[in-house]
């Protein structure tokens, strides 16, 4: 009877996966969810964990199969209101929701001398429903013989043909002692505490592999513990040994092109990686790291075509959309780098960085009033970042102007219309008093200026928030914070001598103007002529002839010299400009300037 009621729950659940829609491409969505310790023995806890890390072990490196990853499951889990204990039909219809599995395997457990029982259930997501369930009792050591009994459970059960390689995964054995992999257990579930000890973990995987010398997987999970704390060598070293004695498991290979990769050495990387493809097609996480590759060498397509085929064999892992978006913004690509940020937030909504790289998409495409509740959402985590901070204080003030500007433009055509729409703008925050603007970018430039000392944006900008406040003493005196960071900052000169002539103190203002000549006489080249305040002076004429007198009571003196050569530069006289920076060498060989400007003309 038993038999008949399996064949049949058999042929249903095949038929309802083949006909679900959610199943019209080859992959079954299978997520391995934790199993209930009945008894609540702390010493067997790990045996939850154990049952979960096997059978995503083999059916992860399916062909058919989707497995979300363990953090995904326990995340989706707490989402649903998970106790840590219970798991019923109604949580895994939310997990399904979250996690996008389409049939959760959990269960229950409880030990009692040397034999284990087990109550395994496949339960289907989209209704709660249980669709098959099994109980075993047998003795402690044959705990992997259970786990081996429900992954083939679940290959009859979708009528899922392996390949010859795949045949070899389901039927290799990560270790034939239950104490070795008790240990094991233990020291994965160390390192994923919160305040895990390091040297706890590395002690209970050298147990793990002090039971079974070959514990492969207990050898690559120390590497990759090495590998996390920079003990490279170590990590190596762990690697390494598997490779030798098992030279077509990919696991190694992997930790090994981390390394190469951290190291920069791109090529040996590349190559580690591209075994692991080939040993396992299935593993979304190498052609990732390729893609990875691809970006530092800023070979664009490659990185797009390897994070695509990662994102094939696993939609749920954030990294992969936040990388595609990275690839269009350095490209300056920002429209079609937004989706890709916020589907990587709609799976990681606390990733700060896809926060910032979506604000800042938001912003270069004059979105202000999305770039800034993106700031907003990262300050609210981290009130004291300073380029969240900085950028908000640029992109209130951008979306204050655009504000202003649509009601003006629309105050010419149709008052009734302006005034509706500054009512919208003031309920949805796209209108503010200045005031309120400047004192909101005040303390966003200040917080970015306390909290990255240098911060050279944030202090300018903080001049030109005062400058525009009209409180220029202020202005003045960040302006010349911004000089201290950068002595040669042209806009900062500039804006001081701009202060100054508000002030009318104009004998402070043109010898400011003066200066910039002597610094970088391009930007006066163009346009020489001063305002009326000035008389319409011509600035460049002046400082020339100043040039002009000190070479002739000293033909060697040094700043006159370097402003002759660096005005024939900037003027396009290459040939008279490069002969005046072989002089200020001939006077002084390590004037840095001269040398670089004189480099510059004769790669020409």
């Amino acid at each position: 009877m038993y038999g008949q009621m399996r064949k049949w729950l058999i042929i249903a659940f095949g038929i309802f996966l083949l006909s679900n829609s959610a199943f019209a491409v080859e992959k079954r969505s299978v997520g391995i969810l934790p199993f209930d310790n009945l008894k609540n023995d702390k010493n067997y806890d790990w045996i939850s964990f154990g049952f979960q890390y096997l059978l995503s072990n083999k059916l992860a490196h399916l062909s058919a199969y989707y497995v979300p990853d363990h953090n995904v499951i326990k995340k989706a889990l707490i989402e649903a209101g998970w106790d840590q204990r219970k798991i019923d039909g109604q949580m895994v219809y939310h997990v399904g929701k979250s996690a996008g599995i389409n049939v959760g395997i959990t269960g229950n457990y409880s030990t009692n001398g040397n034999t284990i029982n087990v109550n395994v259930n496949f339960i289907n997501s989209f209704n709660g429903a249980s669709i098959f369930s099994k109980q075993y009792t047998k003795k402690n050591s044959e705990l992997f013989s259970i786990a081996d009994d429900i992954a083939n459970n679940i290959l009859q059960i979708t009528a899922v043909n392996l390949s010859g390689k795949e045949k070899a995964i389901m039927n290799r054995k990560i270790t034939s002692s239950v104490q070795a992999y008790e240990y094991f257990c233990l020291g994965y579930l160390e390192n994923e505490k919160a305040k895990h000890n390091y040297e706890v973990t590395i002690s209970l995987f050298k147990k793990a592999i002090r039971a079974d010398a070959k514990f492969w997987e207990a050898y690559y999970n120390l590497g990759i513990i090495y590998f996390n704390n920079r003990d490279y060598n170590n990590a190596l070293k762990q690697f390494d040994i598997i490779i030798s004695s098992l030279p077509n498991f990919e696991k190694p290979y992997f930790g090994r092109g981390l390394i190469y990769l951290r190291k920069e050495q791109y090529a040996k990387a590349k190559a580690d990686f591209v075994k692991v493809t080939q040993f396992n097609p299935n593993d979304y996480k190498p052609y990732y790291y390729l893609g990875i590759i691809n970006i530092q060498q800023k070979k664009f397509p490659a990185a797009k075509k390897n994070l695509d085929k990662s994102i094939e064999l696993n939609p749920d892992y954030a990294n992969n959309y936040f990388e595609l978006g990275n690839i269009y913004f350095t490209q300056r690509k920002y429209r079609p780098a937004i989706p890709q940020y916020k589907k990587a937030l709609e799976i990681d909504l606390d990733n700060n960085d896809a926060h910032q790289r979506l604000g800042e998409s938001y912003y270069r495409v004059q979105t202000y009033y999305s770039a800034y509740s993106e700031f907003k959402k990262i300050l609210a985590i981290r009130p004291n970042d300073p380029e969240a901070n900085f950028m908000l204080g640029i992109t209130a003030y951008k979306q204050a102007v655009l504000g202003e500007l649509i009601e003006a433009f629309l105050e010419m055509f149709d008052p009734v219309v302006a005034e509706q729409q500054r009512n919208k703008n003031k309920a949805t925050g796209n209108s503010r008093d200045r005031r309120e603007v400047y004192k909101e970018m005040v303390n966003a430039f200040r917080r970015a200026q306390i909290t990255r000392k240098g911060f050279l944006e944030a202090t300018f900008n903080l001049g030109l928030t005062f400058d525009e406040m009209g409180k220029l003493d202020s202005a003045l005196a960040y302006y010349q914070k911004a000089l201290r960071i950068q002595p040669d900052l042209i806009r900062a000169h500039i804006k001081k001598a701009k202060v100054h002539e508000r002030k009318n103190e104009k004998g402070i203002a043109l010898a400011i103007y003066k200066e910039v000549v002597y610094i970088d006489p391009g930007y006066f080249i163009a346009h020489p002529t001063l305002g009326p305040i000035h008389n319409y002076v011509n600035i460049l004429t002046i400082v020339m002839n100043e040039v002009g007198e000190q070479l002739k009571s000293d033909p060697n003196n040094l700043k006159a010299n370097l402003t002759l050569a660096k005005v024939y530069h900037a003027q396009g006289f290459t040939g008279k400009a490069a002969n005046v920076y072989r002089k200020v060498l001939s006077i002084n060989p390590n004037d840095r300037e001269a040398k670089k400007n004189l480099a510059k003309l004769e790669k020409r």
